[in-house]
């Protein structure tokens, strides 16, 4: 029997880092990435969103600045792309070029703890892909 087609998963930053800021231990960012580990989905994510994660890391948890590149191992980097849409107005510029990036390279899911900014789109879909926060992907995710 084939494998089932792996679901495309392109996570913001402060998914990355909430894995990070865990020890990849009892988040549901973490649980992600153990997913990937056993090989169920494949994790993207884009300059930008490595960028934001260094920053961040390195501002807030800078003892941990040495794990980024074992953390993004194994996640594929996707070229940084913004177009307009409308839908997407309400957003910083990042926001805009990270969630547009997901969109034009048709992640099936775009994962954000960034519910302030993104409240409108958790749920919705763009395109191909659906906007989630970590914890409704893990409840709803099916293998």
């Amino acid at each position: 029997m084939a494998r089932p087609k792996k679901i495309k998963v392109f996570l913001d930053s402060n998914v990355w880092f909430s894995a990070l800021y865990t020890d990849l231990k009892g988040s549901y960012p973490s649980l992600i990435l153990r997913l990937a580990q056993e090989e169920l989905l494949e994790l993207y994510f884009s300059t930008l969103v490595e960028l934001e994660l260094r920053y961040n890391v390195q501002k807030k948890i800078p003892a941990k600045e040495k794990k980024i590149d074992i953390l993004l191992k194994g996640a594929k980097r996707l070229a940084d792309v913004k177009f307009d849409l409308k839908l997407l107005d309400k957003l910083s510029e990042r926001d805009q070029i990270i969630i547009s990036t997901a969109i034009y390279h048709k992640m099936d899911v775009f994962i954000t703890g960034n519910i302030r900014d993104f409240s409108y789109l958790l749920g919705k879909k763009i395109g191909k892909t659906l906007i989630l926060t970590s914890k409704d992907f893990c409840l709803n995710y099916k293998t």
